[in-house]
């Protein structure tokens, strides 16, 4: 990942913590929807991430270090 801090509209490529019903995949592909938000005890942070192809209204939180690839909006 880049040092460009993420905003709403980033596209992302991350990896997936748990495993979710369906197909799994290796990589996950979605849009940051919000602020990162830092935990303080444990020193992770935190990125709310609709994941594409997802019709959920609440997003997904991604730690920072699982995602491999920014792409900011044009």
């Amino acid at each position: 990942m880049n040092d460009e801090p993420l905003v709403r509209g980033h596209r992302v490529t991350y990896l997936p913590g748990k495993r979710k019903p369906g197909p799994q995949r290796l990589c996950r592909r979605g849009i940051v929807t919000g602020p990162p938000v830092l935990d303080t005890d444990t020193d992770v942070t935190w990125v709310p991430v609709q994941a594409d192809g997802t019709h959920e209204t609440v997003a997904e939180w991604v730690p920072t270090d699982a995602i491999i690839d920014v792409v900011a909006p044009t």
